[in-house]
């Protein structure tokens, strides 16, 4: 697995608040976000429809209640904006019988939630081990009725992508390549959407990002511009994927 994912083991603790045997769908509080507030890392999730996933994660059929909930959970999503189903996924505080969150990646069983994202690709998945950044983002269009999508799990296929800006607004498309020459052109890198940035670094809400527990789930994260795997690539403006017409 890559470096992302130190620690190995998600923390099962994460996931229990008060003792509750079966958590709230969702918290006011995310703690994923607290991670803007850590040093700056390297991120190491790469994308490619081409190249082997680089990730673990589950390979075995979910139980069919998880299934069931999953199927909730991606129903009761908002339509409003790309940014607004990307938070609501980023809330998800749900977990399965073995304390996995619906909204990150589970250990043996695939997370059916994951899964589901790359119904509209041209990607098979295997469980939820191949990585999914631009999955999850292709689906949050397809949500919010946005045009524009790659139809894609790769995350260089956002690279084409209209409205390409220097003037990044929250909710805009932000698009990483990896800092190899073959594996940026195998389309290896990573995209979410922008929050905030500095000098050096941005801040970006997406799918399949190490959040503090080292786990691999929908999240707030600081990357850096130009890093040791990634680098900058470019931002684009959301409002370029006109929503379609209800």
């Amino acid at each position: 697995m890559a470096q992302a994912m130190t620690g190995g083991r998600l923390d099962r603790r994460a996931f229990m608040f008060g003792g509750i045997a079966v958590p709230a769908l969702f918290s006011a509080s995310v703690p994923c976000a607290a991670a803007a507030a850590k040093p700056i890392e390297n991120y190491r999730d790469f994308e490619s429809a081409e190249l082997p996933p680089p990730m673990v994660g589950g390979t075995q059929v979910p139980l069919e209640t998880e299934t069931t909930i999953a199927d909730r959970i991606l129903r009761a999503a908002p339509r409003t904006s790309p940014f607004a189903v990307m938070r609501y996924l980023e809330a998800v505080r749900r977990v399965n019988k073995d304390r996995e969150a619906y909204n990150g990646g589970w250990k043996t069983r695939w997370n059916p939630v994951i899964v589901t994202f790359f119904e509209d690709t041209s990607t098979t998945p295997q469980g939820d081990t191949t990585s999914w950044c631009a999955a999850s983002l292709n689906w949050t269009l397809a949500r919010a009725g946005y045009r524009g999508g790659t139809s894609s799990a790769s995350s260089g296929s956002f690279r084409d992508a209209p409205g390409r800006t220097n003037r990044p607004r929250p909710g805009d498309i932000v698009v990483f390549g990896h800092t190899d020459p073959q594996a940026f052109a195998a389309g290896r890198g990573h995209v979410g959407l922008f929050v905030a940035q500095r000098h050096d670094a941005v801040l970006v809400l997406g799918g399949n990002q190490t959040n503090r527990f080292g786990h691999h789930s929908f999240c707030r994260k600081w990357l850096a511009k130009s890093g040791e795997d990634l680098k900058l690539h470019s931002f684009h403006a959301i409002d370029a994927l006109k929503q379609q017409a209800a």
